[in-house]
């Protein structure tokens, strides 16, 4: 696995990136957590509505795939298929993957393929995970990856 932190990643390089999580992943997930807890804007529901046609289901958990809550709090997780039109919506809503936190954005982006993390936003905290040894994205100018222990 390898991290990424919000001051390692240009705003060049998340377009670059999110291109290729397109290209290898088939899914995209987030949370959006109840208003009491973190508020919620317009924009926030705005894109919930244009992402309609993409989603593949709804579940409620105990947190993000980045963060874990206490046992008694669910959250609604969407999950929506990954394609072009969907990555444009994603570019079109954000300029950095640390900008999906609420209350504008939905809170903690990730991609999976096959139902596997592949890459994975902390946006609060300011990191990212890679699960897959993806060169491309490890060797992409504008970044500065660290190998997790």
């Amino acid at each position: 696995m390898f991290d990424i932190h919000e001051k390692d990643m240009t705003a060049a390089a998340y377009k670059k990136i999110a291109v290729r999580l397109c290209d290898r992943c088939d899914t995209f997930t987030f949370a959006v957590l109840p208003k009491k807890m973190m508020g919620q804007k317009p924009m926030l529901h705005q894109l919930l509505g244009r992402l309609q046609p993409y989603l593949q289901k709804m579940e409620y958990t105990n947190g993000t795939r980045a963060n874990s809550f206490q046992a008694h709090i669910s959250v609604p997780n969407y999950h929506y298929h990954f394609n072009k039109e969907s990555l444009q919506l994603i570019l079109d809503a954000a300029d950095s993957f640390f900008h999906w936190q609420q209350p504008l954005l939905p809170e903690d982006i990730s991609f999976l393929k096959k139902d596997e993390e592949y890459f994975t936003v902390n946006a609060h905290e300011g990191y990212a995970m890679l699960f897959a040894e993806d060169r491309y994205l490890l060797e992409l100018g504008g970044t500065k990856w660290s190998r997790a222990n």
